[in-house]
């Protein structure tokens, strides 16, 4: 399936992707793809998506763009953005040498087992956060 919309942002290791397309029955919605290097092959690339749906669009990019400027802060940030079966999650961390950044965890229920769920992350980090809100921001004007 072809992209109507596409925009790549580099951040060190890490390339983000995102992506608008247009499903079977005509809505759009967004594939937000962070690639970097794997850790156990070298040459390799871990990629993890997400995908954003048109109806929580909006709410989402200002959750994710809350994060940032949140980044600043000492204190912890959280919101929860939900859309039919899917939950976002948007939260503040502190990486283990003191640099914060963002998380983005799309949460919904296995197909497998509907007990079950199954979570998507991805992780935007303070060097990236402005290019990559930018990005998103464009993309999400692509789904109207």
């Amino acid at each position: 399936m072809d992209s109507l919309f596409s925009k790549m942002v580099k951040s060190g290791k890490i390339t983000y992707f995102l992506d608008v397309k247009e499903a079977k029955n005509n809505t759009k919605y967004l594939t937000v793809t962070a690639s970097q290097p794997s850790r156990e092959e070298p040459k390799k690339f871990t990629k993890n998506s997400i995908n954003v749906f048109s109806n929580s669009a909006e709410e989402f990019v200002g959750a994710v763009k809350q994060a940032k400027e949140e980044l600043a802060s000492p204190q912890a940030f959280s919101k929860t953005v939900k859309s039919g079966k899917m939950t976002y999650f948007v939260d503040t961390k502190e990486a283990k040498n003191n640099t914060k950044y963002v998380t983005v965890t799309a949460s919904q229920p296995s197909k497998e087992d509907p007990k079950k769920f199954t979570r998507k992350r991805i992780n935007i980090f303070d060097s990236a956060a402005n290019d990559f809100l930018g990005a998103l921001q464009e993309a999400v004007t692509h789904m109207k």
